[in-house]
C-alpha cells in the first residue's frame, strides 16, 4: 500500500469511526438517563466483562486475517484468502460459542462471585449471544479490511450504532424498571451486530470468485489456521491485557472504594460517573488511532516484507505524528473545557472535575495504541505484549492499595491511570527507537 492510500483508508475509516463513536457516546447519554447513576454502573461492570471475553476472540484473529489476506492479494491469490477467510470463521465460531456456554452455564457464580453481586445472573445471559455475533462481525470485517474494502465493514459500523440505538429505545420507552433497561441495553449489543453482519454478508454474497458453495480441503484448514492462530496469539496477549486491565479496574474499584468509606451504591455511582460520562470523552480521540491502526499494521508489514525500510519509516512517522497532533488537542481541550462539557451534557459538575483531571490520558493511550500497533507490525509484538503487562500488573497494584485511602478515593484510579499510560508510552518507545536504529544498518 502505498503512503496516499494508508491516508485515503485511514480518513474513510476516520469519518465512520467518529461518527460511530458520536453515536455511541449519544447512545451513553441516554443510557444514563434511562438507567441512573447505579444501573448505569452496573451496565458497565457487565460490558466491561463481556470485553474480557471477547478480548480472546475478537483482537488478534481478525488482525492477523486482515495481514495474510492483504499478503495474498498482493500476489493476486483469491483462493487462498477465501481458504483463510472461511478457516478463520471456524475457528472464532467454535472459541466464541464455547465460551459463550461456559459463561451462560455459569452465570449465577460470575455474578456472586467474581463480580460481588448476584444481581448481575439475568445481565450476564443478556451478553452471551454477542460473545459469538460479535466475533463473527469482527472476522467479517478483518476480511474486508485486508482486500482493501475499507468502506463496506466502514458504513457496518454506522449502522451497528443506529441499529442498537433504534432497537434499544424503541424498547425501553415502554418499560418502567431501570433494572430491565440495563438487560436491554446489554442484549442491544447483539442486536446491533447483527444488523452489522447482514449489511456485510449482502457484499460478500456479491463477490464474483466467493460463491456460497466455495469449500475447503481439511489440509488446507490446517494450515491457513495454524497460520492465523501463529500470528493471533501475541496479538491477543497484548490487546487482551489492556482490555483484561480495564475490566478487572472495573470489578475492583467499587469493591475496594467501599474501604475508603463509601458505601457500594455510593461508589457503584461514582464509578458509573467515571465510566458512563467521563470515559466516552477519554476515547474520542481514539476514533483516529482506531483507523489509524487498521490499515496500518497490514501496511507495515507488507513493507518489511520487501525490506522497504524506507517507506516504513515514513509511516511511522506519519502515524505518530498524526496520533500527537489529535492526542495534544484532545487533552488541552478537556483540561480548560472540560467542566463546561460534562456540565451542559449530563448537568453533573463532578463528572466535569474527573475529566480535567484525567486531561493527559487520551493523549498518552493513543500514542500507546499506535506504537503498540507498530511495534506488532515490525515484529516486535512480544516486548511490547511485555511492555503492556508490566503496566497492567502495576496499575492494578495501585488500585489494591491506593483506592482505600479516604484522601485518595477515587483519585487514584485517575492518578495511576495516569502515570502507567506515561510509564507504557515511554516503554513502547525505547524499544521502537531501537528498532528503527536497526533499519539503517
Amino acid at each position: 500500500m502505498r503512503l496516499p492510500n494508508l491516508v485515503l483508508s485511514t480518513i474513510i475509516l476516520f469519518v465512520s469511526n467518529f461518527i460511530a463513536r458520536i453515536l455511541g457516546f449519544l447512545y451513553k447519554v441516554l443510557l444514563s438517563t434511562y438507567l441512573g447513576e447505579t444501573y448505569l454502573g452496573m451496565y458497565h461492570i457487565v460490558f466491561n466483562f463481556l470485553m474480557i471475553c471477547l478480548a480472546f476472540t475478537t483482537t488478534g484473529i481478525p488482525t492477523a486475517l486482515s495481514c495474510l489476506v492483504a499478503k495474498r492479494k498482493a500476489i493476486k491469490d483469491n483462493h487462498y484468502s477465501n481458504v483463510l477467510f472461511i478457516s478463520t470463521l471456524y475457528i472464532a465460531f467454535f472459541i466464541s460459542m464455547t465460551m459463550s456456554l461456559v459463561v451462560s452455564l455459569n452465570s449465577k457464580f460470575i455474578s456472586s462471585k467474581i463480580l460481588h453481586n448476584s444481581d448481575f445472573s439475568l445481565l450476564i445471559l443478556a451478553i452471551c449471544p454477542a460473545i459469538v455475533i460479535v466475533t463473527i462481525s469482527n472476522v467479517i470485517r478483518g476480511y474486508y479490511y485486508g482486500i482493501k474494502k475499507v468502506k463496506i465493514p466502514a458504513i457496518s459500523q454506522i449502522i451497528e450504532q443506529v441499529s442498537r440505538i433504534i432497537l434499544v429505545l424503541s424498547i425501553i420507552l415502554y418499560i418502567n424498571d431501570r433494572f430491565l433497561n440495563c438487560y436491554v441495553a446489554l442484549l442491544g449489543v447483539s442486536l446491533g451486530e447483527i444488523a452489522s453482519i447482514l449489511y456485510m454478508l449482502i457484499f460478500l454474497y456479491k463477490k464474483p470468485y466467493f460463491s456460497n458453495k466455495y469449500t475447503i480441503n481439511i489440509k488446507e484448514f490446517y494450515n491457513s489456521s495454524l497460520e492465523t492462530l501463529k500470528i493471533s496469539f501475541p496479538i491477543t496477549c497484548n490487546r487482551m491485557s489492556n482490555i483484561f486491565l480495564h475490566s478487572i479496574s472495573s470489578i475492583i474499584v467499587p469493591s475496594r472504594l467501599v474501604l475508603a468509606g463509601f458505601t457500594y451504591y455510593k461508589a457503584l455511582s461514582i464509578y458509573g460517573i467515571i465510566s458512563g460520562m467521563v470515559m466516552p470523552f477519554i476515547y474520542l480521540p481514539f476514533t483516529v488511532g482506531s483507523a489509524l491502526v487498521v490499515n496500518l499494521i497490514p501496511s507495515i508489514s507488507q513493507e518489511m516484507a520487501l525490506n522497504n525500510y524506507n517507506n516504513i519509516t515514513k509511516k511511522i512517522n506519519y502515524s505518530i505524528l498524526l496520533t500527537l497532533f489529535v492526542g495534544i488537542i484532545s487533552s488541552t481541550f478537556f483540561y480548560f473545557y472540560g467542566n463546561d462539557l460534562c456540565l451542559s451534557i449530563f448537568k453533573n459538575q463532578l463528572a466535569g472535575y474527573y475529566l480535567k483531571s484525567m486531561c493527559l490520558i487520551p493523549l498518552f493511550l493513543s500514542l500507546n495504541q499506535t506504537l503498540s500497533s507498530i511495534l506488532h507490525a515490525i515484529n516486535k509484538e512480544f516486548i511490547a505484549s511485555v511492555n503492556t503487562v508490566v503496566g497492567m500488573v502495576i496499575q492494578l497494584v495501585c488500585l489494591y492499595y491506593l483506592l482505600p485511602i479516604p484522601k485518595l478515593n477515587i483519585y487514584a484510579y485517575i492518578y495511576t491511570a495516569t502515570a502507567v499510560s506515561m510509564l507504557t508510552c515511554l516503554l513502547h518507545a525505547l524499544v521502537l527507537v531501537k528498532a528503527t536504529k536497526n533499519f539503517k544498518h
